[in-house]
């Protein structure tokens, strides 16, 4: 008989720590969402592709996309300077556009 009292307060103490961590949880996700960013401050990881006025020279394929030397973007060029992975973090520094698949150019300095 006692070994079911203890058995009983054992079950009965799991379930009240569940039912309050449940709790807990819930009320942690629910003031992420109150301090989330609106989705039109949000920052988006993936990079935004540009569209070029012109290509030039190929050199290359990847991911079953060609690979040009120079691009035009609005009347100026930029050089392929390198292949920005799908799985990266990487951002664009200044100066440069990115092309589907992630054909990186960066602007020519004449």
């Amino acid at each position: 008989m006692e070994i079911i009292l203890i058995e009983l307060l054992l079950w009965a103490g799991l379930i009240f720590f569940f039912w309050a961590l449940r709790d807990g949880l819930n009320q942690a996700e629910a003031e992420m969402e109150k301090h989330e960013l609106p989705q039109e401050h949000a920052i988006s990881l993936l990079p935004s592709f540009d569209r070029p006025d012109r290509l030039s020279e190929p050199i290359g394929r990847y991911r079953d996309a060609q690979i040009y030397r120079i691009a035009f973007f609005e009347g100026k060029a930029y050089q392929f300077q390198h292949i920005l992975p799908w799985e990266s973090f990487s951002f664009l520094v200044a100066g440069e556009r990115c092309i589907a698949p992630g054909l990186v150019y960066a602007m020519c300095a004449d």
